[in-house]
């Protein structure tokens, strides 16, 4: 048995490990590299940030404000908001409106500015006010729906440029760059859209 020495104890040293070695390093960029390479997959494929320029979904929508579009898994239905291209309209940028008429549909202006829709008003409570007039567009109406397309309109009917006018036509529906489904700025009416 041995017996316990007066004096200092022995003490081992030991050394503190590296916090950054570089195995660390290379750890922490590799996972950072697959985070960005999610996010940029996701933002292509599956969600992307798209912002609104100008008044025509006034009062539903504001200049300015930014959405959280679907990209992938939905279909076109009537009364979704989706942004798209249209070929005829200059200049060639994204455009934001309301689907209002399916391929197939017979979409019409009554002369006191109610959407008729398949031979049936539609209940709009989301638009800022009856179509004038002067407001119905170049077209010839009823417009029947073209197959594989959709026809639009923003909600601010007497201040967008619309699938009404040949400027803009009825879009192709691969040209529909995806669905909104979230306002996220301004973050005072953050929240999905419906």
């Amino acid at each position: 048995m041995r017996e316990k020495q007066p004096g200092h104890l022995r003490m081992e040293k030991r050394e503190k490990p590296v916090s950054t070695s570089a195995g660390e390093v290379f750890f922490w960029a590799q996972a950072l590299a697959v985070a960005l390479v999610v996010l940029v997959l996701v933002n292509t494929f599956v969600f992307r940030l798209s912002g609104v320029h100008g008044n025509s979904m006034n009062p539903t929508l504001q200049n300015g404000d930014q959405l959280i579009l679907q990209v992938l898994g939905f279909q076109a239905q009537r009364g979704d908001i989706v942004v798209c291209i249209s070929d005829t309209f200059q200049p060639r940028e994204a455009l934001v409106k309301r689907v209002i008429g399916l391929p197939g549909d017979m979409v019409d202006i009554d002369p006191d500015g109610y959407l008729i829709r398949n031979g049936e008003t539609v209940y709009e409570p989301y638009i800022a006010a009856l179509i004038e007039s002067q407001k119905r567009g170049d077209q010839i109406y009823p417009v029947t729906v073209q197959p594989g397309h959709v026809f639009v309109m923003g909600d601010n009917r007497n201040g967008s440029t619309d699938s009404r006018w040949m400027t803009v036509g009825q879009i192709r529906e691969e040209q529909i760059i995806g669905k909104a489904i979230l306002r996220l700025w301004p973050l005072t009416q953050i929240g999905g859209l419906s």
